[in-house]
């Protein structure tokens, strides 16, 4: 038994504590010091074992039913690529990162209880990109492979949760895009803040996401070249060029109206930012008629909000059939479910409806 198998109690509790964002001393003035940092730090080191009391105080205190602290399996996230502000804070990063890694575990072991068992296989695996034109055929094949046509596709969340990547939407970090990562066990996650977004920003930052997960990128690229790809491959993906040119036109435009743009971006889920700069690498429009444009959307309407809306929702059901499957085979008790989903028997049984 190796020391993680030995000191289980001692991880988990590193592990919540980062999730919710507290230092160590945080924690012990958070339990009112009826627990000292120098106990909390010898708990997760695991150099002494918790009393039930100890238990249920940081149970309490850190949002996490009891059974969490002595649930067996962790996951590595590996590499994390994000999208972040120089601003993010240390502790918020790692409540982040720990957040999508407890998700990834719990629907981990929830497969692992239905025996439903996913392989993914990156479809543009064998595919490195060099330069800007591989990006469009990639995100043209990648849509190819999935049987996913150039149509418009509602709700991306739920299309990569059946292609077998973990999709986890937060709110509670302002200073994050985004962020990607393949675990040890080869389970591809994506990571998107949707606090205070518009949809097509969402939808944007999950495909930019994917793209970091599934390019392979020539060595010699760098970084700031890697993610304004990444925003192409994202553009491409949503709204591929024979349907945008078929909607606007193959000839190149000097006059484009704003209702065109809008009904395009709530056809497709893209912002017209996007769609603009779409037009200007097709050479569809010049590059002073793109800066008008720019200029245009940043006077009238902000840096960031822009007319139109994407009525179909980003949402992930995912895990929610995992837990009702679970239940509804007798797989799993209500108790089990609950402290899986991290809320009460309750609000649990609230929520859950049969034809028997």
């Amino acid at each position: 038994m190796d020391a993680l198998d030995q000191n289980i109690f001692g991880n988990r509790l590193r592990l919540a504590r980062k999730m919710a964002g507290l230092s160590l001393q945080e924690l012990a003035d958070a339990v009112e010091n009826r627990v000292s940092k120098q106990a909390l730090n010898k708990y997760e080191l695991g150099a002494m074992k918790p009393t039930s009391e100890v238990l249920m105080l940081v149970s309490k205190c850190l949002n996490q039913k009891p059974d969490y602290f002595f649930r067996k399996q962790q996951i590595d996230l590996g590499a994390v690529l994000f999208r972040k502000k120089s601003t993010l804070s240390k502790k918020d990063e790692e409540a982040v990162v720990e957040k999508s890694r407890d998700y990834v575990e719990r629907c981990t072991e929830l497969e692992n209880i239905l025996g439903v068992f996913h392989v993914f296989k990156n479809p543009l695996a064998g595919i490195l990109i060099k330069e800007k034109k591989e990006v469009e055929k990639a995100a043209a094949q990648l849509r190819k492979d999935w049987n996913l046509g150039e149509s418009p596709i509602p709700n991306l969340t739920e299309m990569l949760e059946l292609k077998g990547i973990k999709v986890l939407l937060l709110t509670e970090v302002e200073e994050i895009d985004g962020l990607s990562a393949m675990t040890d066990s080869g389970v591809p996650l994506v990571m998107v803040n949707v606090n205070d977004r518009p949809t097509e920003r969402i939808r944007f930052t999950i495909i930019h996401e994917l793209a970091h997960l599934l390019l392979k990128f020539a060595e010699e690229i760098a970084d700031d070249v890697v993610e304004k790809l990444c925003h192409y491959f994202a553009s491409c993906f949503l709204i591929p060029s024979r349907k945008l040119i078929e909607m606007l036109g193959a000839a190149k435009r000097s006059y484009i109206t704003i209702k065109e743009l809008i009904t395009i971006k709530e056809y497709f889920g893209i912002s017209l930012r996007a769609i603009l700069h779409r037009l200007l690498e097709l050479e569809l429009i010049i590059p002073v008629y793109y800066q008008k444009w720019n200029v245009y959307l940043s006077k009238t309407f902000g840096g960031k909000k822009e007319p139109g809306e994407y009525k179909t929702e980003e949402r992930s059901t995912f895990f929610d059939r995992l837990i009702n499957r679970a239940l509804a085979e007798g797989m799993i008790s209500m108790s089990k479910a609950a402290a899986l989903s991290g809320l009460s028997v309750n609000e649990l049984r609230k929520g859950l409806g049969s034809v028997n």
